[in-house]
């Protein structure tokens, strides 16, 4: 078990060590969305005994639902309502990818703190823009990788960074499953921001920033685009200046969805389902033939089926929503700015890398073409 490493060892990025308002225990949480992934993500604060402060959905109704399943104080058929109320501390945005960067600008705006589900915007223009608030806020801001907060990712992290297995050079990432059949399913549709990159490559990318670093690669793609104008899949080639990364990701097609980190004296096998990572082996290579190999492994927490209405998790694995929960009111309660697990900077550049794929297969979303937003 490493259930212990719940302060990840990777130094912290410059601006997380400037300290905004601490905030005291219980954090009181806001809930920005009531569909599955807020469901999903409710259910582990429950779980983590967190303070479910407010929630707000459009339909007034929905939102009171949801409430009663969860037991939360305060029910808003708006967002603005929500944004007002001066008992949330933080918020979760849970809304689909093309909302984000309205919500989370309003709940900035209004000084929450804000964790907003991935990808954190639709492009760099709107990455930076967040980022920008935040800073002029002066709230603590950071984007949904939730696979960072992992206890095994964790333990990645100290193991990579020790030297233990020497300097990384090249990872290797796929992920992919077969996409609803109901092409109105919001993944097929560039309206609600679908497509595979921003539903599930932006995991591969994450692995590849993970072990070479946040500056800028070189980007090459290639992949398929369908009729509504999303991808369906892609090849992902990036070149750093410390390694390489093969990433591959797909909605046509089931995967392994495993991650591989090559480093000078080993490598690192994370196990399938690797962007929630419960599994991985570490091999110490002193010679091609001599080899030892270590297993890092941590259950998920278990829900109580009673809870909560009796609701189950949607999304596979999303038990481990309980990790970055902590992750985010362990650094509010340190009056940190942003996580050192996933800084904001590493956020920026992943998504202009996102941004260059899309460029490359053909991949345009409304975002792109309003003004002042990267043009494709």
């Amino acid at each position: 078990s490493i259930s212990s490493f719940r302060t990840c060892p990777r130094a912290a990025h410059p601006s997380t060590m400037a300290a905004a308002r601490a905030f005291s225990a219980p954090i009181r949480w806001g809930i920005c969305g009531v569909g599955s992934i807020s469901n999903d993500f409710c259910l582990a604060l429950n779980y983590n005994k967190s303070k479910i402060q407010a929630c707000a959905a459009r339909d007034l109704s929905r939102a009171e639902t949801f409430a009663k399943d969860f037991g939360i104080t305060k029910a808003y058929g708006s967002y603005k309502e929500m944004a007002e109320d001066e008992e949330v501390d933080v918020v979760y945005v849970g809304t689909v990818h093309p909302a984000h960067f309205e919500l989370a600008s309003l709940f900035m705006t209004a000084g929450k703190a804000v964790l907003c589900e991935k990808p954190m915007a639709m492009n760099e223009a709107q990455v930076q823009g967040l980022i920008d608030l935040a800073k002029e806020k002066d709230v603590f801001f950071m984007e949904g990788m939730w696979t960072r907060a992992f206890p095994v990712a964790r333990k990645i992290r100290e193991i990579l960074d020790s030297g233990r297995l020497g300097a990384p050079h090249a990872v290797t990432s796929d992920f992919g499953f077969v996409g609803p059949e109901n092409k109105d399913d919001w993944l097929w549709k560039p309206e609600t921001g679908g497509g595979a990159l921003m539903g599930i490559g932006c995991y591969n990318v994450a692995w590849a920033s993970f072990a070479l670093g946040t500056e800028m690669p070189e980007v090459k793609a290639v992949g398929k685009v369908n009729e509504s104008g999303v991808d369906t899949r892609a090849s992902i080639g990036l070149s750093y200046p410390t390694g390489v990364a093969s990433l591959t990701y797909g909605l046509d097609a089931n995967y392994p969805e495993e991650t591989r980190i090559m480093c000078e004296k080993g490598f690192v096998a994370v196990e399938q389902w690797a962007h929630t990572p419960t599994k991985a082996k570490v091999v110490v290579c002193e010679t091609r033939m001599d080899q030892k190999t270590e297993i890092l492994e941590e259950a998920l927490p278990v829900f109580d089926a009673k809870a909560c209405g009796g609701r189950k998790v949607v999304y596979p694995n999303s038990e481990g929503f309980v990790y970055q929960a902590q992750e985010v009111e362990d650094c509010l309660l340190k009056g940190l700015k942003e996580s050192p697990v996933f800084p904001l900077q590493e956020s920026l550049t992943n998504c202009k890398i996102m941004d260059e794929v899309r460029r490359q297969l053909g991949v345009v979303y409304e975002a792109d073409r309003q003004a002042g937003c990267t043009a494709m």
